[in-house]
């Protein structure tokens, strides 16, 4: 899938080319920052729920599809952190009650 490719460094050419970072998508920071970038945003959730606001000023990426980067964006960390927040089985009850996010 792409986002094992992603992880391992495996992307295709075109892939990469399509998300903007060409041959850069394969270095091991860029691969750890993309992670933790979105792993920020679904903290930021889970802040958020429980402080009423939070922030992740390193997230907001949100050009790239289910299946694949695109403009400069690898990971739509917006969208897995909607995901996240509405569904309680993926939180383990953490966020609760979240049946939409705009």
């Amino acid at each position: 899938s792409y986002f094992h490719e992603f992880l391992s460094g495996q992307l295709s050419e075109e892939d990469a080319r399509i998300i903007g970072f060409r041959e850069h998508v394969s270095r091991p920071e860029l691969i750890e920052r993309t992670v933790l970038e979105v792993a920020g945003t679904v903290l930021a959730v889970q802040l958020a729920f429980r402080y009423g606001i939070a922030s992740n000023v390193a997230g907001g990426t949100h050009h790239a599809r289910p299946d694949a980067g695109a403009g400069y964006t690898i990971l739509n960390d917006l969208a897995v952190a909607a995901n996240y927040a509405t569904d309680e089985k993926l939180n383990g009850g953490s966020v609760e009650g979240v049946k939409r996010v705009l």
